[in-house]
């Protein structure tokens, strides 16, 4: 199989669209760790912002964020100065986790962690509109079953 033309326009269109749904489900991470008053996103963290992001459209206001971090990390990865940051991420700590065992829904009533519980419990029903979606529900699946984490 031919490996994807990254100068493409369609193709950086596709890893922008895909950045950006990872740069916001990150942003939803992070606020689930503070709800939980977690000094670091964890596990739960990571994948509940993940299906949230799947699930819960963002607004036109998050959109253009998202995609402007999207086109910067593009950006910078096209640019010399990418070198700098070799290695930054390479260090991930591994938490032993009990194999097997149900996602923790986030416990507070914000709208996000009230969304979200709803979300876990309707995403074994999730049908997704369009290929990038099912390319983002196939990696939290990948992620949680990596993880031994069920959601429902």
């Amino acid at each position: 199989m031919e490996s994807p033309d990254l100068d493409d326009p369609l193709t950086q269109s596709l890893i922008q669209a895909f950045l950006a749904q990872m740069d916001s489900a990150m942003r939803v991470s992070d606020i689930l760790a503070k709800h939980d008053k977690s000094d670091e996103i964890k596990v739960d963290h990571l994948i509940g912002g993940l299906v949230y992001r799947l699930m819960v459209p963002m607004t036109q206001q998050q959109l253009t964020e998202s995609l402007d971090s999207a086109r910067e990390i593009v950006d910078h990865l096209d640019s010399e100065d990418s070198e700098d940051f070799e290695g930054e991420y390479d260090t991930i700590e591994d938490y032993p986790e009990p194999l097997n065992r149900k996602i923790r829904p986030p416990t507070c009533n914000c709208d996000i962690c009230s969304r979200l519980r709803v979300c876990l419990l309707n995403y074994s029903e999730y049908e997704c509109t369009d290929p990038l979606a099912e390319k983002f529900k196939k990696s939290i699946d990948s992620t949680c079953e990596q993880h031994g984490i069920l959601l429902s």
